[in-house]
């Protein structure tokens, strides 16, 4: 509730000064209760603005942003000491998260204790991601936002690193991110940043090591599937989710939806592993 919005009357500061003065010392309480009322009245205005502003500041998250903002401190200070090290520049880009978040000085204390142990700690990074992903299960965009504000994290400061780029590419599944979308996201990045064009970056880039593993993960395949094997169950898939024979079940169009985006997977990973693979 927001104080500066509620409607009182003028004089309901000197109305309750003069009751509670009255009960506390009869009608001379009361008069020192109207003349404070008076200035109560006079002062609501900024008493009720200085009192918003502490409200909303000593106010907690919902228990789903505390674990977003858990999980994200965290995740920052695992990818920042990816290259063997935090510089400077990294530090400043944790900083200007949490000063974007507008945290208190509680609240920042907490993210940076969450940030130091995440440069230490590696074997929490999965549970803490998958329960990222059920919490937002729903909410795409913000598990988007999540993964790029770690990929800004990992060029803070010049490109990033290969090991960087790697550990991102392992957080997909994880948090039911697909390649093309963390594509997108790094084109975007990348051309903020001013090191490569959307034309040269989509030329030269090589599918990495993770965006490989997805891929044969949504063919439902291991890495030493041969062309012939790669191409069947493509072809067996698509059969499977393909919208016009969703359509033709009479699914409900939540149901049409998501079938849509496994069609959309299993046709993105496909080309993966033919630009891969040579065929």
């Amino acid at each position: 509730m927001q104080w500066k919005k509620l409607k009182l009357p003028d004089f309901a500061g000197k109305a309750l000064g003069l009751v509670l003065g009255f009960l506390l010392a009869s009608w001379q309480g009361a008069a020192l209760g109207i003349i404070l009322g008076h200035s109560l009245d006079f002062h609501r205005p900024l008493i009720f603005k200085w009192f918003s502003k502490l409200t909303r500041k000593l106010a907690l998250p919902k228990p789903s942003e505390r674990l977003y903002r858990e999980a994200l401190f965290f995740c920052l200070g695992y990818i920042a000491k990816q290259d063997g090290h935090v510089s400077p520049q990294k530090i400043a880009a944790a900083e200007a998260v949490f000063k974007r978040m507008n945290l208190n000085t509680t609240q920042r204390e907490s993210a940076i204790a969450e940030f130091n142990q995440g440069k230490l700690a590696t074997d929490q990074i999965e549970p803490k991601l998958e329960e990222l992903r059920k919490r937002f299960s729903k909410k795409k965009l913000r598990r988007l936002e999540f993964v790029e504000q770690l990929l800004n994290m990992a060029y803070a400061g010049g490109p990033a690193g290969n090991n960087q780029l790697q550990q991102l590419g392992s957080f997909l599944p994880l948090l039911n991110i697909s390649p093309a979308e963390f594509d997108g996201l790094h084109q975007r990045i990348r051309i903020q940043k001013g090191y490569q064009t959307n034309q040269s970056y989509q030329q030269n880039k090589a599918p990495s090591a993770p965006v490989l593993l997805q891929a044969y993960q949504t063919l439902g395949l291991k890495g030493t599937a041969s062309p012939e094997e790669i191409k069947l169950s493509y072809r067996k898939l698509m059969s499977l989710h393909h919208p016009d024979k969703l359509m033709a079940q009479g699914l409900t169009d939540r149901a049409l939806e998501k079938g849509k985006e496994k069609a959309q997977e299993i046709q993105h990973a496909y080309s993966i592993l033919k630009k891969a693979r040579g065929f």
